[in-house]
């Protein structure tokens, strides 16, 4: 195996044009070199951005948070600046794995990792995020719930490496939730997570609704038409009921240690009415587990 540590953006994007497919692509190393140990990957070529200078820059600006892709997640749990404006997001972090991985781990790796039964990745979809992915060629932007393929698959061509996550300022009149259940005590890795945005208008109709799951599908499960469908009713009890009634019935989730697709189906429903509620009440925006 080579390693290569450049030191520049225009070097990693030389060398990642150069090895293509042989090339993997290392921030953190959570993932990678778990599987590395076990034997699971064997890399031609390595591709650490360790060297890379501004990929570890948190940006709060007017429109909203730019994260580089080498932010550990724990850098950014604790940014009071981003909590500010991403207070579900920052929350829910704490609800990853353990301290340890959380300071390794890194906004471009989890994102780019692609694992279903990861919390940020629903979290971030609901809040519009926006991933940069740059190659000699160029770059293009594209939104996270296009960028998640299916298991451990994104869209990233082989020459081009991620470099920036962005976050959307939310509506200042809208709530935002994240409810994760955790089916074995094992491990925090959820059965079932149902990330939501709630905006309103001033007579307390909605405006905007997204609601995405996590844990139970290849990639964040939404409901574009059925969402769309609530808006300009009233947000109360019986519009989340019926939107949790929708995901219930359309949603088909897996089969694994953490319950099967039935558990799943209706964990799902009642995590969605739950999460809808929360966001919904003033000054709840947060994140939490049961």
């Amino acid at each position: 195996m080579q390693l290569s540590r450049p030191t520049t953006i225009d070097e990693a994007l030389r060398l990642r044009a150069e090895h293509g497919e042989d090339c993997t692509v290392i921030a953190g190393g959570t993932a990678i070199m778990l599987m590395m140990r076990a034997g699971l990957l064997h890399p031609e070529h390595l591709l650490s951005l360790d060297r890379v200078p501004g990929l570890d820059r948190i940006d709060v600006e007017g429109d909203g948070v730019r994260m580089g892709a080498r932010v550990p997640l724990l850098e950014l749990e604790r940014s009071t600046e981003a909590r500010s404006v991403l207070p579900t997001l920052t929350s829910a972090l704490a609800l990853v794995a353990n301290h340890r991985v959380r300071r390794q781990a890194t906004v471009g790796g989890n994102v780019c990792e692609a694992d279903y039964a990861s919390d940020p990745p629903s979290i971030l979809v609901t809040l519009g995020c926006r991933v940069r992915l740059v190659s000699v060629r160029g770059e293009r932007w594209l939104p996270l719930e296009d960028f998640l393929l299916d298991y451990y698959t994104n869209a990233a061509e082989p020459d081009e490496l991620v470099l920036d996550v962005v976050v959307p300022r939310p509506s200042p009149t809208a709530g935002t939730s994240y409810i994760k259940y955790v089916s074995r005590t094992s491990e925090d890795r959820p059965c079932v997570g149902v990330a939501t945005y709630v905006d309103r208008d001033a007579s307390g109709r909605c405006v905007d609704l997204r609601v995405a799951v996590a844990g139970a599908t290849s990639t964040p499960f939404t409901l574009p038409d059925v969402t769309a469908a609530v808006r300009g009713k009233p947000m109360d009890g019986a519009a989340w009921r019926e939107v949790g009634e929708a995901y219930r019935e359309q949603i088909r989730p897996i089969d694994d240690i953490r319950g099967s697709a039935a558990y799943r189906k209706h964990v799902t429903g009642e995590l969605v009415v739950r999460a809808l509620e929360m966001a919904s009440t003033a000054g709840t925006n947060g994140a939490t587990r049961l």
